[in-house]
């Protein structure tokens, strides 16, 4: 069982054990040897945390490249080789502006744009027949699940998080929602900034993991709304946390980065937070294993076997007095296994134990899908660091070519002095007039006297604009984001066929990157399938946006599932415009061809009005056939035809009168 700081509810969370140990700020647990154990972990975390400041360094300096921050780099101070400053001040100290052309971020968008172009839908398969049902049911759950948490919106900043640092984390817990009114799956992404994990880790499915946690701020009403279910034990919490205020103060560090990149493990910079540190740690023991044949149940008990035997030996003297047959007595039939299992922790930064238990969740692991890539030797990044140095030399050529053009002649007016004797004209006067429009000069000229002429000198770029060029290009490739998948004008005489096979074949150098944050929402969404069948402990009506499933699968009933757990697995379906334009031509085929029939059309169609036609053909076809009249082809309502006439789909009314023709 857990309570965490998302508000889980604990009566869901409760697993069919005989026992299970919990423990929420209990009197006897804050002996010297229990604080000694908590802070004993905490330093562990803390290194844990601090072991990665390499990788959160190169994160905040990948995340300052693509928002735009690109001269925040620091240097030795020329004038003050004692002293560092940022690669901005020096160029603003030089008289100039510090120039940038930001392609990262536009490399980024176009990434983005890609990943959100070819989304996943996953699905659930059945590795067994006659589960076609059930595993529709399973599906259509975890669409659910999607669409409640928009999975979409999430993703696509969690794969911006994956391109800047190359680390992918997610949690997922079951909360009460409020802005639903209902519990269900909640999937959150987290920062990395603020997580800590054993950095030793080696094996890519993160197989190897043996601690993990993340340092969370929340104001003291949360802390207590969270743990606390006594009076007495909101006062414990708040003895804990005497220095933080109850009440807002503002700051002057709204929507910035400071916070993140002056983080500290202990304290938060706000002083109405309170730092909760929450870390889940693979431990190792003796469990006893308990079949209990009195009512079926399998579990794991807090007993020693001679424990066992003397309760079996209670049932039988107890079983006997009463004249049942010794054959007819169930007992428990037990066995001891040495095994690993996830504990969890919630600690203050002074050692005290908010709560601490084994973990509550059937997969039998902690909350969190983590991938890091590309995990080579240990080692962690993100494809914006491989570009840096590209943006740094385009930023450095800009700058370049500002200096020499500054530093040429632009339009200088050269006048003799000879020029100037004896004219009633100032020099500021010459100067004002030699730029004014119908000005006017008058001077003495004398014979062989040099003239008043202007200098323009041309700004010598010395192959500046060619290296522009060439690390544009570089920026392309290294990226794998070129001119033809970003849809640039391509050189004339290119056949369609050419340009659209080198968009196809440049989409190849970030398939590696798509596939791999692909098997990261495989492993999550498998998890949210065990989170499924754990807690929908009801039956519950999966309301979601389209027409993909059947009614009957719509209604998820928990017994049809809970014998599921080994026979599942995730694929992935396409879900794109493009796939959904080839089912509606498959299915228009089929429909012209008498195939299928209107119903069958309808119903597997993804037109925005499809079910709602669906259920206004089937209750005229039924009135029909209460009347005594033949069943025929039933005119579309004037509100449909509203939105097939409004663009809602520009085929539909062509297919619709071709089915009338078929009827």
């Amino acid at each position: 069982m857990i309570r965490d700081v998302n508000l889980l509810n604990l009566s869901k969370l409760k697993k069919v054990m005989i026992t299970k140990k919990e423990t929420l700020i209990e009197e006897n647990e804050f002996g010297e040897d229990k604080r000694t154990e908590n802070l004993y972990l905490l330093e562990k975390c803390r290194h844990d945390w601090e072991s990665l400041n390499d990788f959160r360094t190169r994160r905040k300096r990948a995340r300052n490249y693509l928002r735009g921050k690109q001269w925040s780099d620091l240097i030795t101070n020329p004038d003050k080789p004692t002293e560092s400053i940022t690669e901005e001040q020096y160029i603003m100290n030089q008289g100039k502006v510090p120039l940038k052309q930001n392609q990262i971020r536009q490399l980024m968008n176009n990434r983005l744009g890609q990943f959100r172009q070819n989304t996943t839908k996953a699905i659930v398969v059945s590795r067994h027949q006659g589960k076609g049902l059930e595993t529709e049911m399973m599906s259509y759950a975890l669409e659910s699940v999607h669409q409640a948490n928009q999975i979409n919106e999430l993703d696509a900043r969690i794969y911006e998080e994956y391109g800047i640092s190359g680390a992918i984390p997610q949690k997922l817990t079951y909360r009460f929602i409020k802005e639903r009114d209902l519990e269900d799956i909640w999937i959150e992404n987290k920062n990395p900034a603020m997580m800590f994990f054993n950095t030793d880790i080696q094996d890519i499915r993160m197989t190897d993991l043996r601690r993990i946690g993340e340092i969370i701020d929340i104001t003291l009403q949360e802390l207590i709304g969270a743990f606390a279910r006594t009076p007495k034990e909101a006062e414990k919490i708040r003895s804990f946390y005497t220095d933080r205020s109850s009440e807002y103060f503002w700051t002057t560090t709204g929507l910035t980065a400071d916070n993140i990149d002056n983080l500290d493990f202990y304290f938060p910079r706000s002083n109405f937070k309170c730092r909760v540190i929450e870390v889940w740690e693979l431990r190792s023991g003796w469990r006893t294993y308990a079949h209990d044949f009195a009512d079926g149940s399998m579990s794991i008990v807090p007993y020693s076997l001679d424990e066992i035997r003397e309760i079996n030996v209670k049932r039988v003297q107890k079983g006997l007095a009463e004249g049942i047959g010794i054959d007819m007595i169930p007992q428990i039939d037990a066995q001891r296994k040495y095994e690993q299992f996830w504990w969890v922790k919630f600690l203050s930064p002074w050692g005290d134990c908010l709560y601490e238990g084994e973990t509550p969740y059937e997969h039998q692991e902690h909350p969190y899908t983590f991938r890091a890539y590309p995990l080579l030797d240990g080692e962690v990044w993100g494809w914006v660091e491989d570009i840096i140095d590209q943006q740094r030399y385009i930023n450095r050529l800009i700058i370049l070519q500002d200096f020499m053009i500054s530093a040429g002649a632009k339009g200088v007016l050269m006048v003799p002095e000879s020029a100037l004797e004896g004219s009633e004209m100032s020099k500021q006067e010459w100067a004002s007039e030699w730029t004014k429009f119908n000005g006017m000069i008058i001077y003495k000229d004398k014979p062989g006297a040099e003239k008043p002429y202007q200098v323009t000198a041309a700004s010598q770029h010395a192959g500046a604009y060619e290296l522009l060029q060439l690390q544009m290009q570089l920026l392309q490739e290294i990226s794998g984001v070129s001119s033809a998948i970003q849809g640039m004008d391509t050189k004339s005489g290119t056949p369609a066929s050419l340009y659209a096979q080198q968009a196809q074949n440049a989409a190849i150098n970030s398939t590696d990157s798509m596939m791999f944050f692909n098997s990261f929402q495989q492993a999550r969404d498998y998890k949210i399938l065990k989170l499924i069948k754990q807690f929908y402990k009801e039956e519950r009506y999966l309301a979601i946006s389209g027409n993909t499933y059947s009614e009957e699968a719509k209604l998820f009933v928990p017994k049809k599932v809970e014998n599921m757990q080994f026979d599942i697995m995730i694929s992935q379906a396409k879900d794109t415009p493009a796939y959904k334009a080839l089912v509606e031509d498959t299915l228009k085929e089929l429909l012209v061809g008498q195939m299928i029939d209107l119903d069958m059309y309808l119903e597997n169609s993804s037109l925005p009005f499809a079910e709602r036609l669906r259920a206004s053909l089937k209750m005229r076809m039924e009135q029909q056939t209460q009347q005594g009249t033949v069943p025929g082809m039933p005119s579309v309502p004037p509100d449909i035809q509203a939105q097939i006439a409004s663009g809602a789909n520009p085929k539909a009314m062509e297919m619709l009168n071709q089915a009338a023709r078929v009827k």
